[in-house]
């Protein structure tokens, strides 16, 4: 059987591509590449904090497997993810340890690839292992940057498209507070009934007197109250609900203070 040529392995790919769609790229990408590097092992995937990262295709012996999160320290992954420059990622490294950090056998061979946006960040990575030492030629070599720029751009399209999403969801619930702030607003007006502010006044402490320096403040607070509510102390209108006090409350205290019906004006304090 003839040797596959630089056309067929190139076919490969657009099918695969072709096949694949949004997050089927990754898994298909991964075989693909197994495929081509006669790899046991490919890993495609990306930061998912500080401290792991998550696959996004995984393929193992010719088959797609699940994907699943990993502890960074001790991989090669996290050099990838941490690396300033990509100028070495082909580099193979035989001997180095996978992502689950389990140690290949003696004389296998690896390659870790970062994958870089236009502006130099790295946006995620690729690892392959084989039992053998692996060597890539310059022809696979071209095919894999090939590959790792439609890993790129699918990986930036994911991350606008969780962005996006998440951005959905904040204007949604302020949406669902916002009409609920406006239900609430329309029943008050038609039943009359209004609610106490978030910002209404504190109950006046009982106990206050003039040694305390609060008597005149609260006296002088209390009467423009009243004189704003026309002395209507009971009631969703009342000075009662204003000030934050039962009615019974509010008269002990304006007796108290000397409080009586016909003062229109506040005092000023005394000097």
């Amino acid at each position: 059987m003839a040797e596959a040529g630089p056309n067929d392995d190139l076919r490969s790919l657009a099918a695969r591509i072709t096949s694949a769609q949004g997050a089927g790229l990754f898994p298909a990408m991964a075989q693909y590449l197994a495929a081509m590097l006669q790899a046991a092992e490919v890993l495609i995937g990306e930061a998912a904090d500080e401290h792991h990262a998550r696959t996004l295709g995984v393929c193992v012996g010719g088959a797609a497997m699940p994907n699943y999160t990993f502890a960074l320290a001790g991989t090669p992954c996290e050099a990838l993810i941490r690396a300033e420059s990509a100028d070495d990622a082909l580099a193979p490294a035989p001997g180095a340890p996978v992502a689950d950090a389990q140690a290949p056998p003696a004389g296998s061979g690896y390659f870790g690839m970062a994958l870089q946006d236009e502006t130099g960040r790295v946006a995620g990575f690729v690892c392959a292992r084989s039992a053998d030492t692996l060597s890539i030629s310059e022809h696979q070599h071209c095919l894999i940057g090939i590959v790792a720029v439609l890993l790129t751009t699918e990986l930036l399209l994911l991350r606008t498209e969780r962005e996006r999403a998440s951005l959905d969801s904040q204007v949604h619930r302020l949406r669902s507070e916002l009409d609920s702030m406006e239900r609430g607003e329309v029943v008050a007006a038609a039943t009359g009934t209004h609610r106490v502010p978030a910002f209404a006044v504190a109950p006046i402490d009982l106990d206050d007197t003039e040694a305390t320096g609060l008597h005149h403040v609260q006296r002088e607070h209390i009467l423009r109250v009243l004189n704003a509510t026309r002395w209507v102390i009971e009631g969703n209108s009342g000075a009662a609900l204003k000030l934050g006090m039962k009615p019974a409350t509010l008269r002990h205290r304006m007796k108290k203070l000397g409080i009586a019906r016909g003062m229109s004006r506040v005092q000023e304090a005394p000097q």
